[in-house]
């Protein structure tokens, strides 16, 4: 890493253990000069920061799982039968599908967008999209007026100094 990265590390490693009280090996300061990637893709066909780019697409994807368990609560069920939880489950997983749906056809010609804030429009609409289920045309306005305010809406600012993944990825292009 350059230095002033590796610099920045071993403030952040400091301020942590001054936090935690934990102590802060030699070891440990060492490694933050380092970042270890270990892939089985060749070195002719992924350069280091197209590796890098990836790493932090890898993040967002976990962040994707994360914004599933916190927003959906997945991992959360109110009772204690089986198949009432398998239900419940069920439901969610159906609910995230759609609104993974939604992401990806409104969402996916403007790469400056935000998933956390999509999934709050979405959740807010539940109700009328959960009512509009009965009448397909009633349906069809519903589904339209939210993927018009997705299209307008959870727009992520774009950054200089530390650019955004959809800025790295743009800039891989």
């Amino acid at each position: 890493m350059p230095q002033e990265v590796a610099d920045q590390r071993r403030r952040q490693l400091h301020e942590y253990a001054r936090k935690k009280q934990v102590p802060l090996s030699d070891e440990r300061l060492a490694w933050a000069d380092w970042t270890v990637l270990i892939t089985n893709v060749p070195v002719e066909r992924l350069t280091l920061p197209e590796a890098l780019t990836l790493l932090r697409v890898r993040w967002q994807i976990e962040l994707l799982f994360k914004l599933w368990k916190s927003q959906a609560k997945i991992d959360e069920w109110r009772s204690q039968n089986p198949w009432r939880i398998l239900c419940d489950i069920y439901a969610k997983l159906i609910g995230l599908a759609m609104s993974q749906w939604l992401y990806a056809v409104c969402l996916w010609p403007y790469p400056d967008r935000s998933l956390f804030q999509a999934a709050k429009i979405v959740q807010a609409w539940a109700m009328a999209l959960t009512l509009a289920f009965h009448d397909c045309d009633q349906l069809l306005k519903t589904v339209t007026m939210l993927a018009t305010c997705l299209t307008q809406g959870c727009r992520q600012q774009k950054r200089r100094a530390h650019p955004a993944t959809f800025q790295r990825l743009h800039s891989l292009c």
